[in-house]
């Protein structure tokens, strides 16, 4: 099988809104729109020396061998879509691939796939590689995110994003509905703490707790509805974060009345609470995780 290595830039672009615009205008005018928001995608793309890979669905992959030319392409992706009814989370990461069969393989493209996937809409996160290839003068048009934890990864990740065009230091946190303002203070020294049965841990930030099945696992929770890998517990910037990218879901309960169910998402957690991987904390079978946030 004919293969090559190279080092090249990873652009994953995923359009993101197309159910809600095939229920509001019918499948053939959805599809002439999303059509034409992924074609402007790879014209974009071409224009700027990049080479579509793929298009699975409403995303297109596409390498570069320039990092500054990946960046432009992503900044009038933005601009074009902004005149669109729909929009798209994008993921850009530098690193070498192998390209064979008319496609490209390997630990880049699966990073590339999570940082598109854990955007907002409307949002493009950036690795640390990227920003590292980057010239100084590009670099300066990018900041720092957060440290943020990616299914099938045991380390926190450096992940940058566009600066917006205020240049205001403020981000969307997803699923919240809230904005972070990083211009002030340091964020306060938090522990956190997660007690299931026998099992203990702590965390503090830029510290991760992982929960799941599997042995490998920090915190093992053994019942056949918990993935291997179920949810991590992250502490960044003063905010304790959990994770969630099981199949089965976690229900969360922060409180009286406060319950929520997440499935491949993420939520910031306060005070303290429980943690219930893939069943109600009110059924008899359910394994509840305890857990409580400490100040200092």
């Amino acid at each position: 099988m004919d293969q090559e290595r190279l080092l090249a830039a990873v652009l994953l672009a995923d359009v993101v809104g197309s159910v809600p615009l095939y229920e509001r205008i019918g499948d053939d005018a959805a599809l002439r729109q999303v059509s034409g928001c992924l074609d402007a995608i790879r014209e974009i793309v071409a224009q700027h020396g990049g080479d579509f890979i793929y298009s699975k669905g409403d995303d297109v992959l596409s390498l570069f061998e320039r990092p500054e030319a990946a960046l432009s392409a992503v900044c009038q992706i933005g601009g074009r879509l902004a005149k669109e009814p729909l929009i798209a989370r994008i993921g850009l990461h530098f690193g070498a691939v192998i390209r064979a069969r008319g496609a490209v393989f390997g630990d880049v493209v699966n990073v590339t796939a999570r940082l598109s996937a854990t955007a907002n809409p409307g949002e493009v996160l950036i690795s640390q590689s990227f920003f590292e290839a980057l010239s100084a003068g590009s670099r300066s048009t990018l900041r720092l995110l957060d440290k943020m934890a990616f299914k099938g990864k045991q380390e926190l990740f450096d992940v940058y994003t566009l600066r917006s065009d205020d240049g205001a230091l403020s981000t969307h946190v997803a699923n919240r509905g809230t904005f972070v303002d990083r211009r002030f203070a340091p964020a306060p020294q938090i522990n956190l703490v997660i007690r299931y049965e026998d099992q203990v841990r702590s965390c503090r930030n830029n510290e991760l707790v992982t929960i799941g099945r599997s042995r490998e696992c920090n915190i093992v929770v053994p019942r056949p509805w918990v993935s291997r890998h179920h949810a991590t517990f992250t502490i960044s910037n003063g905010k304790v974060r959990l994770v969630e990218r099981s199949s089965s879901g976690t229900f969360v309960s922060m409180g009286p009345g406060d319950g929520v169910f997440v499935r491949r998402e993420d939520i910031l957690l306060f005070g303290s609470g429980v943690i219930s991987p893939g069943r109600r904390s009110s059924l008899g079978d359910a394994q509840i995780l305890r857990y409580e946030i400490i100040s200092g």
